[in-house]
């Protein structure tokens, strides 16, 4: 991540008083990251940053929606290959 994204990036986790930021799976070309809370919070649909370059943004809800599928997928998928060691 650019240094210029990462403040972007801090900036936006401070604008939703995100605790810190924790680096998801690459998706469709983009960095992922996604916010951490000090507490569990409900807040609607999923907070899902993307990084491509100095450009910092917030997935659309469907994105949001679609990358936590995906995480879940890559989640089963790398805990499946554990157990198989």
């Amino acid at each position: 991540m650019t240094r210029v994204a990462k403040r972007k990036l801090k900036r936006l986790m401070h604008l939703i008083y995100a605790k810190k930021y924790k680096r998801g799976y690459d998706w469709k070309g983009y960095e992922v990251y996604e916010p951490v809370y000090k507490e569990d919070i409900y807040i609607g649909g999923p907070f899902v940053f993307f990084v491509s370059g100095d450009n910092v943004w917030l997935a659309s809800r469907e994105e949001g929606f679609d990358y936590i599928d995906y995480s879940i997928a890559m989640d089963e998928a790398t805990e499946k290959a554990a157990n198989q060691s």
